[in-house]
């Protein structure tokens, strides 16, 4: 397997960096010190949003890293072979038959071979996807692969695992925020004298060490029984604690809803009456608020004034000409993200398609279209069309972000008046 340097596979990047750009209102990363590419590395994160996961982290790295996943994703040789091109290495499962966790040596013989060539390397460490805000319990993958590899080389080869936190503020929504939050890394030189001493249970120790550093990174609610409850407190109150006490700080909103998440547990374990009268708090606020189609993401903190909602309004008229010829020009990239959309069952893969609709669809249609224009009304006209076309598109796309967000303001313009004291159960 051949996983070095690729010119075509920085042309993938490019796309890939643009649309990942133009899909969310901003991206934040944070602790991009700790990255040291002239060491062998290898990035661990949660694993929450399919593909826009590895593209983001992706986008925090000067060279080409190796992803590792699933076997299972390999079955097809079609798309093992598109698999490999994309520097994706597979790693077996129990799941995936005792019979083949074999074809693991392979892979593990591969990475060391990667991290001594200095060829950055990334895996999620919980096994599986998982959309929620939590992490799941660490598996062995990364001590199998690191202290292995640095004991035959009596640990001179300076590998250093670096824990990734990923957080996104709307994890479905179009134009909403995502941050990558990289922690110090962890030196796997530290545990030469452990492992020769007793190398299970150093991996063991290992794979703790790393489950501690990544849940500091992260959103973490660890309990399922008020998960719901959990997430409304976010929602309710780490955009005013953003702006109060985390601001200047980019990472602003990832630090308040961590901040949320801990009030909350330590309420839990220490004032367990005031947060059972929270919870009940909780639940009754987001009643009334589903009762009137509200959801919790809905801001009743601060509603926009009426002379506001007016005025956009009236910006939206104005520009609708611009969003009509974006949308017309755009019918076949539409078309085509609605097609691939319904070959997943599973709205997590949402961002997903529509990223990915971003790279391929999108382009391919900007190009035939121009074509047809040139070969019609001349090659100046297509030209214009090429840059125009793509720009009126995005700005339709965003237009109808803006249509939505204005019918619910006036919405939640109306519930505030009905229910101006509904704020005292929302907040902490």
């Amino acid at each position: 397997m051949n996983y070095e340097y690729s010119k075509g596979y920085e042309v993938i990047r490019f796309f890939e960096r643009l649309t990942l750009n133009l899909h969310y209102r901003k991206i934040v990363y944070t602790g991009l010190e700790n990255i040291n590419e002239n060491h062998p590395i290898i990035f661990a994160s949660n694993h929450r949003n399919a593909v826009v996961d590895p593209f983001l982290l992706l986008n925090a790295c000067k060279k080409q890293p190796v992803f590792l996943a699933r076997a299972d994703v390999f079955k097809k040789p079609a798309i093992a072979r598109i698999m490999t091109w994309l520097h994706i290495m597979p790693v077996y499962r129990l799941r995936d038959g005792a019979e083949n966790l074999e074809n693991n040596n392979e892979s593990f013989q591969l990475s060391g071979e990667l991290l001594k060539k200095r060829i950055p390397m990334a895996l999620y460490p919980e096994g599986k996807h998982n959309p929620k805000l939590s992490l799941l319990p660490i598996q062995k993958a990364i001590s199998r692969i690191v202290l292995p590899i640095e004991a035959s080389e009596n640990f001179t080869l300076g590998t250093e695992v670096i824990p990734v936190g990923l957080y996104y503020s709307d994890i479905f929504g179009f134009l909403s925020d995502a941050y990558v939050t990289f922690g110090k890394p962890i030196r796997v030189v530290d545990y030469k004298q452990r492992y020769e001493e007793n190398p299970g249970a150093t991996a063991n120790f290992l794979r703790k060490e790393l489950e501690v550093r990544m849940k500091e990174l992260i959103v973490n609610i660890w309990n399922d029984e008020f998960y719901d409850e959990y997430v409304h407190a976010i929602d309710w109150n780490a955009p005013l604690l953003a702006k109060v006490k985390y601001a200047g700080k980019k990472e602003s909103y990832l630090l308040a809803s961590q901040e949320v998440v801990r009030t909350l547990d330590e309420m839990y374990h220490n004032d367990r009456a005031s947060f059972d009268t929270k919870m009940n708090n909780f639940r009754e606020a987001d009643g009334i608020f589903k009762k009137h189609g509200l959801t919790s993401k809905d801001n009743v903190v601060k509603p926009s004034s009426t002379a506001s909602m007016i005025l956009q309004a009236l910006l939206l008229v104005v520009s609708l000409p611009v969003t009509v010829f974006g949308f017309i020009n755009g019918i076949f990239p539409i078309l085509g993200y609605k097609k691939l959309l319904t070959l997943f069952k599973d709205n997590q893969f949402i961002p997903t398609v529509r990223v990915v609709s971003g790279m391929f669809i999108v382009p391919v249609f900007v190009i035939l279209q121009s074509l047809i224009v040139g070969l019609v009304f001349g090659w100046w006209w297509a030209l214009a069309y090429f840059f125009v076309m793509p720009l009126a598109f995005y700005f339709a796309c965003w237009w109808r972000k803006w249509v939505k967000s204005l019918a619910r303001k006036w919405k939640v313009n109306s519930f505030v008046k009905k229910f101006p004291d509904v704020w005292s159960l929302m907040r902490l």
